[in-house]
Parts: C-alpha cells; structure tokens; sequence
C-alpha cells in the first residue's frame, strides 16, 4: 500500500512537469514569440524522457503473476482430480486459488460459489469447499469457515488439512474437545502431521491438561524438529511447572528454530502471571 502510494505522488508529480514543460514552449512561442523550432527538439525529447519515466513507474509497481501450472503444483495435495474431466473448470478452479494467493479472497469466494453449479464428483465438490474455508478464514467470517470445512469433510472424511484447519478454528472459539476430536482424525488420515499434534497439544494446554499438551508437542516435534510454536508451547508448560532445565531447552529450541525472542519472553510472564493470580483465588477458598 506504501509503494503504491509513492508510485501516485510520483506519477502526478512528474504529470505536473510535462505540462509546465508543455506549457512554458506554448508561452515562449505564442507570446515571446520565439521560433518554434529553437526549443521544440528539446521540448520533445524532455516530454518523451518523462513519460518514459512514467510507463517504468507503473510497469514497476505490477506484480508478475505466477502462472496456473505453479498452484497447479502449489495446491495438488488439495486439488486432486478435481474437475480432471473438465477442463474449462479445473482452470477456473486454479485461478481461483490464484486469487486467494493474491489476497483476493472476496472474487475468490464469488468464483468458487460460481463453479459451485458446475461441480460433479466427490472429488470437485471437497476443493471448491476446501478452498472456500481458506477464504472465509483469511476474510475471519468463521462460520461460514466452519461450514464450509464440514463440507470438504462431508464429500472427502479423511481430508487431514480440512479437519486440522477446521479444528483450529474451534480452539479459537473455545469448542476445545471438537477440535480435539479433528485434530485426532487429522492425525489418523496423516499420521506425520506436525500441525494437527501441535494444535492438539494448544487445545489440551488451554484445557489445563498440561500432561496431554506435552505429550501431543512432543510428538509434533518426532516430524518437525525444528518446530517454534511446539517448542514455544512446552517452554510455557515448563516454567509453569518450575522445571528450569526443561524450560531452558525448549526456550534455545524455540529461539534457534524462528521464534521472536521478545514474544515467547512476554507469552512465558503472561501466563505466569495468569497462573498466579488462579492460585490465588483458589487459596481464599
């Protein structure tokens, strides 16, 4: 938004100077009555030097867009077979996922809604579906979200991203034991899926079931050993717990494998403190 600002200013401003240069050769030439030729040579080549400028400026400012085969490859985890037998709508249906990568998830949405009408097998129906979810995820519409993950799921039962994503959304409504309940069958269609054990053990730490969160991090960690937010998470339970050793390793872990310092510095005293404050209350019982 910045860069396309600056491109406007720029391009205005060098607007200006093309018509006072335009302007000034008018005036030496209607009114001082100079020869039009004295400065028309220079007048021109200025006047082309500047709109150069500007078709560089705009040129500049648009993103090459990748092309069909790149989410063709991108997505092909998610897109299977969909409209294989249909040609015409399987590109559609890419350059659908093209505009969700773009940020454009409103004509995303409207796109998908469209080729809605069009879809046939199982397989058709669970991408527009699954696509559908990232959109209205992104767009934070989370019902229709919900839905539209418990519609991938309906025509594909074992599709282990639609039930992971389906289950963070619950964790972050607060249905912890449903997102439990899809992050296990995330696991069983993908057993190496560092996501779902690792919002599994999100959703057994917000329960308070410490054991379960460590557990479940831990696993994560087996299929991503350099994974932040697990290791966050278990640097969290740990100085909870008091166990320092364990807190300073998870901590290098986190630290080495991305996570901002600062951030897991802060997360550890909030809950610290949050801790705090229930031992509190429970103690003037």
């Amino acid at each position: 938004m910045k860069n396309k600002k600056l491109q406007a200013i720029l391009v205005t401003f060098v607007s200006l100077l093309i018509f006072c240069i335009i302007g000034f050769y008018l005036y030496e030439v209607l009114y001082l009555k100079v020869p039009y030729d004295q400065h028309l040579y220079r007048t021109i080549t200025t006047v082309f030097v500047l709109i150069g400028t500007i078709i560089k400026t705009c040129k500049g400012g648009r993103k090459r867009r990748k092309s069909l085969k790149f989410y063709e490859e991108a997505y092909k985890e998610h897109l299977g077979t969909a409209f294989d037998n249909q040609p015409r709508y399987r590109i559609k249906l890419l350059n659908a996922c093209r505009l969700y990568d773009e940020s454009n998830e409103k004509k995303a949405i409207s796109e998908l809604t469209k080729l809605n009408n069009f879809a046939i097998t199982s397989r058709d129906y669970a991408a527009i579906w699954f696509f559908l979810g990232l959109c209205y995820s992104e767009l934070e519409l989370l019902t229709n979200a919900i839905e539209s993950y418990r519609k991938t799921i309906e025509y594909d039962p074992n599709n282990a991203s639609a039930h992971s994503n389906l289950g963070q959304i619950l964790v972050n409504i607060g249905d912890f034991e449903l997102a439990i309940h899809h992050f296990d069958k995330s696991i069983e269609a993908d057993p190496n899926n560092y996501y779902a054990y690792n919002n599994k053990a999100t959703a057994y730490f917000k329960l308070g079931d410490y054991e379960m969160a460590i557990k479940n991090a831990t696993k994560a960690l087996e299929f991503k050993n350099n994974g932040a937010e697990a290791a966050s998470l278990l640097t969290i339970i740990y100085a909870l717990f008091g166990d320092e050793e364990n807190k300073q390793y998870y901590y290098h872990l986190a630290i080495t494998s991305g996570k901002n310092p600062n951030s897991l510095n802060f997360a550890i005293q909030h809950f610290l403190h949050e801790n705090s404050i229930s031992e509190e209350e429970e103690s003037e019982f």
